[in-house]
């Protein structure tokens, strides 16, 4: 089952790894690195063109992990995607 997140991007729910609040963790030293990291190694995708509230961190087993930024909450994004296990 896919998810969609916003623009022209969806992704694979079973290839979610963890999907973070950015308002909670942008503080963070850590986390401010590893999206610099992620960016200079050309692994974030933008989803939509709105400011973002969340990222996901997503990967398929063996491939290189892929951060997402996304207009939608995290709250959002986890309802849909429990929400969306009723029709799976």
């Amino acid at each position: 089952m896919f998810l969609y997140l916003g623009g022209d991007v969806s992704v694979k729910k079973s290839d979610i790894i963890g999907i973070f609040d950015i308002d909670n963790v942008n503080t963070q030293k850590t986390t401010k690195e590893f999206l610099r990291a992620a960016e200079k190694s050309g692994r974030l995708l933008l989803a939509g063109e709105d400011l973002p509230k969340s990222f996901l961190l997503t990967g398929e087993k063996g491939k290189k992990q892929t951060v997402i930024l996304c207009r939608l909450s995290a709250r959002s994004i986890y309802g849909r995607a429990r929400r969306d296990e009723a029709y799976e």
